[in-house]
């Protein structure tokens, strides 16, 4: 979804650019235009196109804008989708922008008598076996706690794998874009 919003915008911005061009006379405010362009494609791949959840052989990695976290399972403590995919570990939460919860209009047209949901063996249910809208199947935050609980359980079938701390890196390709996005809006500011 964050991908076909980025395209959206990034054919916004080329719209906007091209008609300053292609206006007779507006050449001249092509510096002062561009500017919105640059900032809004340079943060919108940074917040929409590069957050993403990767489940590996031993380990959860979460990437979200400036950070990347890296959970083996055997530190996950506990795995909550109420307010968007957020892992606890001995060290702290860990949220993924990845994977958000639905939004209300979404949830309101789950329906919970739905014999699909209900057959779906991936489902999450909690103490009264009801599904919360944030963990059915179908949904960012749902599949999410669902891969997630179903990795941690085969590997503590297959025990004996090394735990291995929780890693917290800075993204550094999307510093690096934030940063030159935010030199070039200001170069462009200061012309």
């Amino acid at each position: 979804m964050g991908l076909v919003v980025y395209g959206v915008i990034a054919a916004m911005a080329l719209v906007a650019v091209i008609s300053v061009i292609l206006t007779p006379g507006a050449g001249r405010h092509l510096l002062s235009v561009l500017p919105l362009p640059i900032l809004a494609l340079g943060v919108g791949w940074i917040t929409l196109v590069s957050p993403s959840v990767v489940f590996t052989e031993t380990a959860l990695e979460v990437n979200n804008p400036l950070k990347k976290t890296v959970v083996p399972y055997g530190q996950i403590e506990l795995v909550e989708t109420t307010r968007g995919f957020t892992v606890t570990t001995p060290e702290g939460k860990v949220s993924a922008w990845a994977a958000p919860p639905p939004d209300r209009l979404s949830a309101e047209r789950m329906d919970p008598r739905d014999p699909l949901l209900w057959k779906d063996p991936r489902r999450l249910t909690d103490e009264s076996q009801s599904i919360r809208t944030s963990a059915a199947p179908g949904t960012y935050s749902g599949d999410a706690a669902v891969n997630l609980t179903h990795r941690r359980a085969q590997q503590q079938r297959e025990a004996g794998v090394p735990l291995g701390p929780v890693v917290r890196t800075q993204n550094v390709a999307n510093t690096v874009v934030l940063i030159a996005t935010l030199l070039v809006v200001g170069a462009l500011f200061a012309i």
